[in-house]
């Protein structure tokens, strides 16, 4: 029979095996209601939130992490990377770049994200290194490594020979790895579905369009319908505008890119209620022009289209601050800042299914819980200096103590 010491022991061992936190700062940032509210305390046990309160009520148990002066929001989501990438030599990663030395530099290319405050991403194409993102998140979930929650998407499939490397810039009398997974007709189609689904994938990256549209209404609807079957999303890569119109017509549930968005592909999207990805920051990078895009940006902003923060971060260099995309939203295609930061928490949030538990500060969602100095809903460049960033409760960034 257990004694009652026995008893008071245990129950002493279970409530100090999780530490309690209360996060006093000047205000929070609710994205879901627009609003900005002053003299927060978040209390967080675990890795959730367990209270928000603005009367100063903190638990005597509670360890204070003094945020005066800077601004709570919900960790950031970005929808569109290439972790598995480096925006620097394709073939090299293809051709010499083994999938697990590359998936062991993503390690630093997670931590560099977490360090800016994006707590969770969608991973859209491995680009040649298999299902090694499902295997990277499955590594961040068991705490081998602090990083972004990641949603994987797997190798991608594209029409047969319509991805780089193309085909005619190899030696076709050897077979060489491509940077997704090729299928024709209906069949095929099927198929790789199946067997990405099969390896853990939770979304598929479907390319529409490769310079101009390759897979047809049909074999789209395959991909499509047969992930639905599963559960499973669909993400498409869309450059033009038979590529993007035939996209949404087969259900996808995100257009990636989307420069051929105007009135008509806007209208087609909102009744089919697809999200736009617009990854304004790889267009930035290699300087192209984007006059077109942000109008078209702004109008879909105004006429309600869901639009979520994604970057193509390593389709170019991570040297880039991965931020900086709400930044463009805001100067150049007309958002506020709110709405930029909502496009990263809660529409991201969303899109991936997950707005139960991520994208807000409320009680019962995840700890994933940033701070910058000021407010960002003034001065969205703030949120390029992320100061205080917990994951999933786990304190990774904090302040330096004057």
């Amino acid at each position: 029979m257990k004694t009652t010491f026995t008893i008071a022991l245990a129950l002493l061992v279970r409530f100090a095996s999780g530490q309690t936190y209360a996060l006093i700062a000047d205000k929070l940032i609710d994205p879901k209601n627009g609003k900005v509210l002053e003299n927060p305390t978040v209390i967080v046990y675990k890795n959730h939130i367990t209270g928000v309160n603005y009367n100063n009520h903190i638990p005597d148990s509670a360890t204070v992490i003094n945020l005066k002066g800077y601004t709570l929001l919900p960790g950031l989501m970005d929808v569109h990377t290439h972790i598995l990438a480096d925006g620097g030599d394709y073939d090299k990663d293809l051709y010499g770049n083994s999938p697990a030395y590359r998936s062991l530099r993503a390690v630093k290319y997670l931590s560099k994200l977490l360090d800016q405050g994006v707590t969770t991403i969608r991973d859209v194409c491995t680009e040649g290194a298999g299902f090694s993102d499902f295997d990277i998140g499955r590594a961040v979930d068991s705490g081998f490594f602090d990083g972004p929650k990641v949603i994987p998407s797997g190798k991608g499939i594209a029409a047969t020979g319509r991805y780089y490397p193309m085909g005619f810039q190899q030696n076709w009398d050897i077979p060489l790895p491509s940077g997704t997974q090729f299928a024709t007709g209906h069949d095929e189609c099927v198929r790789a579905v199946r067997e990405q689904v099969s390896h853990g994938e939770r979304w598929i990256k479907l390319f529409a369009d490769w310079g101009t549209p390759t897979f047809d209404l049909d074999e789209m609807k395959a991909i499509v319908d047969e992930a639905r079957k599963y559960h499973v999303n669909v993400a498409a890569h869309a450059t033009t505008k038979e590529g993007t119109k035939m996209a949404i017509e087969a259900g996808v549930r995100s257009i990636e890119h989307g420069v051929a968005f105007d009135d008509s592909l806007i209208t087609l999207a909102l009744a089919h209620h697809v999200y736009w990805c617009p990854t304004i920051s790889v267009f930035e990078y290699f300087h192209e022009p984007m006059d077109t895009v942000y109008k078209y940006l702004n109008r879909a902003y105004k006429r309600n289209l869901k639009i979520v923060m994604g970057t193509d971060i390593g389709s170019f260099p991570w040297a880039a601050n991965d931020v900086k995309e709400l930044e463009y939203y805001v100067t150049k295609a007309g958002f506020t800042p709110m709405d930029a930061i909502k496009t990263a928490t809660v529409n991201a949030a969303e899109l991936l299914g997950r707005q139960d538990r991520s994208g807000q500060l409320t009680q019962g969602f995840l700890a994933d819980i940033i701070a910058v100095k000021g407010n960002p809903a003034d001065d969205i460049k703030l949120l390029q200096t992320v100061a205080f960033v917990m994951k999933n409760g786990k304190i990774i960034k904090r302040p330096e103590v004057k």
